[in-house]
């Protein structure tokens, strides 16, 4: 039964009672007024009995409803406040009892209708912010700078495996400490710490500081930016603090950039002063009354040398800069035999063989075909790889030049019996400016062999290195047959 027919019910009977007991005393009212006489004692206790008991009844019935009525109304009421008390409280209800079929039943149906609603769209959001938090817990992990964030407490609420690794301490040992405890143990933070305290932050004039961590082998270079965190507006419509991310990028190939441009910048120096010096020298004995004219011949032809060598690194260094600033490479390709290229580089270097007394190996054959290419650029390639060869390889070594068909391309050798590379740097000597630890100090400007793989990947071939420590150097280039 609904609480709205219960109330009807019980007004409904009220009325009943009072309204009998108003037309009863109605009724007597009006038997006195017409003349009644002789009222018997009998009728008179029959009515005030009447009387009293509709009275009797009417209050009975009204207290009834005073005491009881709020009670039926009330109660479901506060049954649904409990149930929806318990519901939003952190217990594991989710529904609300629906008792019986009344106007609050319908009210919790209703509520329940709205909390599976409500659920549903919690489990979706909650999803999504599973896979937001799962996607950028896989960014933060990928990411190879490490990473370190700090809250307005000072402690430590995230740290990458890179800053892990960094630090030297597991992640479990950095989460949730706090950063000056951490710092006590841990040198390496100490020194993080450091431009924190000093206001060193990201984007002011003060560099950032680069640090050196002996245990990343290769790339020890890290530099160091902080940056403050800003949460949602406080008191006021100000931001508030909400900590400090600090971000460690690997920087060592800047730091070797810089000792590569130094090297480059100390080769080039000394690459140009010795023959300036030379020419100067000789150009002051050529002024000398008493130099004779077979001297003078000769320091005439070593100016020549030196002006030549001159001229061949500032080739270089305009051809890098060709290169970079992206003009390419203009070729002039046509069928060519490499027998007659490969002569004409040799005695380009006769000189050079000669003074070191290297014995000069030509294993050509017969019927090699002709290739694909450009006489000039390819010309160039040979001489700069038997130069350094030359220059590499110990006096009266042997030097073998071999070329031969390998498929669709002829494959030309130039082998040495110099110090050898080893397997690591086979790959970085074909870099501009790089070169081989150790066997510094021979004159290359570290730009041949970077030009050299330019030209012959322009046309269309490769070229690469084979060598061992002490067992000397092969450099192999391939240009295409001609069809």
């Amino acid at each position: 039964m609904s609480l709205k027919l219960k109330i009807r019910l019980s007004v409904f009977l009220l009325l009943v009672l009072l309204l009998g007991l108003g037309g009863y005393a109605f009724l007597t009212i009006r038997f006195l007024e017409n003349g009644a006489h002789g009222i018997e004692q009998t009728d008179f206790n029959t009515a005030r009995f009447a009387v009293l008991a509709f009275l009797a009844a009417g209050t009975a019935v009204g207290v009834t409803m005073m005491v009881r009525l709020p009670r039926i109304v009330v109660r479901p009421l506060h049954r649904l406040t409990a149930d929806m008390e318990r519901v939003a409280g952190p217990g594991p209800a989710t529904r609300v009892a629906v008792g019986k079929r009344d106007e609050v039943g319908t009210v919790a149906a209703a509520v329940n209708l709205v909390l599976s609603q409500a659920q549903d769209e919690r489990r979706a959001t909650l999803a999504e912010l599973f896979t937001e938090r799962n996607r950028m817990e896989s960014l933060v992990r990928s990411l190879d700078e490490g990473l370190l964030l700090l809250d307005e407490h000072g402690t430590i609420v995230l740290a990458n495996p890179v800053a892990c690794d960094l630090l030297g301490l597991p992640q479990p040992r950095l989460l949730g400490q706090p950063a000056a405890a951490v710092a006590a143990t841990n040198e390496l933070m100490r020194d993080l710490l450091v431009p924190l305290a000093e206001a060193n932050l990201a984007g002011d004039a003060v560099p950032d500081p680069v640090f050196t961590f002996p245990h990343k082998g290769d790339a020890p270079h890290y530099q160091l930016s902080i940056s403050p965190i800003e949460l949602a507006a406080g008191p006021g419509g100000k931001t508030v603090a909400g900590g400090h991310i600090f971000c460690l990028r690997n920087v060592s190939d800047f730091k070797k950039l810089d000792e590569v441009k130094s090297t480059f910048l100390a080769t080039i120096s000394h690459e140009l002063k010795t023959p300036l010096a030379s020419i100067k020298l000789s150009l002051m004995l050529l002024q000398n009354a008493r130099t004779t004219d077979a001297e003078r011949q000769t320091l005439a032809t070593g100016i020549g040398e030196e002006t030549q060598r001159l001229l061949n690194m500032v080739g270089q260094l305009i051809e890098v800069s060709r290169l970079d600033a992206g003009a390419g490479i203009k070729l002039n390709v046509q069928p060519m035999h490499l027998a007659d290229v490969i002569r004409y580089a040799t005695q380009t270097v006769h000189p050079q063989l000669h003074d070191k007394q290297i014995q000069l190996d030509l294993q050509l054959p017969e019927a090699l075909p002709e290739v694909h290419g450009d006489v000039e650029k390819t010309t160039w390639v040979l001489i700069n790889l038997l130069s350094n060869a030359i220059r590499y390889s110990p006096a009266e070594a042997p030097l073998i030049i071999r070329a031969m068909q390998w498929g669709e391309m002829v494959r030309v050798s130039v082998e040495d019996r110099g110090p050898g590379i080893p397997a690591e740097f086979h790959k970085r000597i074909f870099q501009r400016f790089a070169g081989v630890p150790g066997q510094g100090g021979h004159g290359s400007s570290g730009l041949g062999l970077s030009i050299s793989r330019e030209f012959i990947g322009a046309q269309g071939g490769q070229l690469w290195v084979e060598s061992q420590p002490a067992a000397g150097s092969r450099f192999l280039f391939t240009l295409p047959v001609a069809v």
